[in-house]
């Protein structure tokens, strides 16, 4: 026969051979001992970290990062499929037959219940302890342990002392806390008030101002007026005077005048430009009134 070209070959189905017995072996310690798998998982991850930082794993012979990264996650996926195998078996398995216990002679737990139920167990033996309900009632005869929460904010049992002190300081607070309430709402209602208050009397202030100024302008617009009418009337008066004043008759058409005084003598002054007896000697200026 010819020798075997290819060396390769040989050995090389070794990798999927100790692949499947690994699995088998896996399945099996995952089916019957899970603990034992739990270590050998424990061991295998511990050795793929190792493999993964250093880049190879020489024991199953893979010498590529990727690879041993591939095992690192399968031996962790094994570990977590252990770690509930071995719990599933646990919960199933039965518990030991609990010690029968002699049975204490019971007290009534109610819900705030007016009829006592008789006990021959004392209730201060559970005075303190932990209770479920802040509306349990536990009763013997007249005397009664009631679930109220401790300074802890924890559900214990307490005496019917306690739990009276403990309803009137409830009250006690709740009534302060209302007259602390009533007294802010006063005191806000008061500043707001106050406030109200004093914006009022702002307007009121500014509309009194206002006002006044609208007198003080309509007086001075008034006397502006009163002035302005006085001073009509003057005028009016002045210009009745100038037009009495030259009320008498004017001088004749052939009249002379040697001066002004002479002008003023005839009551003809001021004379103007087509005047009888005006004359350009009259009227120095030349504006065409003589004898102003």
């Amino acid at each position: 026969m010819p020798p075997d070209r290819n060396p390769k070959k040989k050995g090389g189905n070794r990798p999927l051979i100790f692949g499947i017995l690994t699995a088998v072996l896996v399945l099996v310690l995952l089916i019957f001992v899970p603990g034992a798998l739990i270590f050998f998982m424990v061991v295998g991850f511990i050795a793929a970290l190792i493999g993964l930082f250093i880049g190879k794993l020489p024991i199953p012979g893979v010498t590529n990062r990727k690879r041993v990264a591939a095992v690192l996650g399968s031996t962790f996926v094994l570990l977590l499929m252990a770690l509930t195998s071995l719990g599933l078996r646990l919960g199933t398995t039965d518990p030991a037959p609990a010690v029968a216990q002699p049975e204490a002679p019971a007290i009534a737990v109610t819900a705030e219940s007016p009829t006592p139920t008789p006990s021959e167990t004392m209730l201060a033996d559970f005075l303190g302890q932990s209770c479920e309900g802040d509306e349990l009632v536990m009763e013997q005869g007249p005397d009664k342990l009631f679930c109220d929460q401790n300074a802890a904010k924890t559900l214990v049992w307490t005496s019917s002392e306690d739990h009276d002190a403990a309803i009137a300081a409830a009250k006690e607070a709740e009534q302060k806390a209302e007259a602390e309430r009533k007294a802010a709402a006063e005191k806000k209602a008061s500043e707001k008030a106050a406030a109200e208050k004093k914006k009022a009397q702002q307007e009121a202030a500014a509309k009194k101002k206002a006002e006044e100024k609208a007198a003080a302008k309509k007086a001075a617009e008034k006397a502006e007026a009163q002035e302005a009418a006085e001073e009509a009337a003057r005028l009016a008066e002045i210009e009745s005077k100038e037009e009495v004043y030259k009320a008498p008759a004017k001088a004749p058409s052939n009249a002379y005048y040697a001066n002004c005084t002479a002008v003023r003598a005839a009551g003809a002054a001021p004379i103007y430009a087509g005047d009888p007896g005006y004359s350009r000697k009259l009227d120095r200026d030349g504006d065409g009134v003589g004898c102003e």
